[in-house]
């Protein structure tokens, strides 16, 4: 008798259940993961539209139309910037001079006064030249932004040369600031405006000296992806862009 209750008071086996609660934990990790990329994405979306340095100016954007005022501040040597750049500018020129080279700043903001009278005189040089009046316009265009289409009236663009060099040309492109600040720019939030081959994108012929300021997150990420700031522009403001960036290190 006292056999049979201890055989009917024996206990059970336990059910291993290690399986179950690593399943549970991975579908945990998931859905947090998912969290917080989708936190970030949104994060960085809504940092791009609020950001007044990712304005876009360019011949089919003209700066009127934006309703972006810049807040400028001197630079030295007579040329202004707004504020958001200019102590950056001085950084990039700062760093750059340090690793031994000679950057040289040509142009800064130019108001749009200043922007029409370099057109005109373009315009007629051309027509010096034998161009008709509206076919000299076009042709200046190509070279020189037409006023309200400059960069250059924003106060985020700058003109940066080599003081050994300083010829605004393709050949530019091969001096050693020029070489550094390709390298650099991105660190203190500037991008090379208009890269080669990349005018159909831009409006503007392939100009190596021409930096924009668009903040140090929005650099990176251009410079990363290796694209144009209509690109950029195209992949924030379009709803059905997916895009993953990597961290700046």
């Amino acid at each position: 008798m006292a056999q049979t209750m201890q055989t009917e008071n024996r206990p059970a086996p336990r059910r291993k259940r290690h399986g179950s609660a690593l399943k549970y934990l991975g579908a945990l990790l998931a859905v947090a993961l998912l969290v917080f990329v989708g936190a970030r994405l949104k994060g960085w979306q809504e940092q791009r539209l609020e950001s007044r340095t990712v304005v876009l100016v360019n011949p089919w954007n003209y700066m009127d139309d934006t309703g972006y005022k810049p807040h400028l501040t001197n630079v030295g040597g007579g040329m202004k910037l707004d504020r958001s750049c200019a102590a950056k500018l001085k950084s990039m020129l700062a760093d750059c001079r340090a690793a031994g080279y000679e950057p040289l700043l040509l142009s800064a903001y130019r108001d749009r006064e200043e922007q029409e009278q370099l057109f005109a005189q373009q315009v007629q040089r051309l027509i010096d030249g034998g161009a008709d009046a509206e076919q000299a316009e076009d042709l200046a265009a190509e070279t020189v932004a037409r006023p309200g289409s400059s960069e250059h009236e924003l106060g985020l663009a700058v003109d940066i040369v080599d003081g050994t060099h300083p010829a605004t040309d393709d050949t530019q492109e091969r001096t050693g600031t020029q070489q550094w600040l390709r390298e650099n720019a991105w660190r203190y939030g500037f991008i090379l405006r208009y890269p080669e081959d990349a005018s159909d994108l831009t409006g503007a012929p392939y100009e190596p000296w021409h930096y924009r300021y668009v903040g140090e997150d929005t650099a990176w990420q251009i410079y990363s992806l290796g694209i144009t700031l209509e690109e950029y522009s195209s992949l924030f403001y379009n709803e059905e862009a997916e895009i993953v960036f990597d961290e700046a290190e």
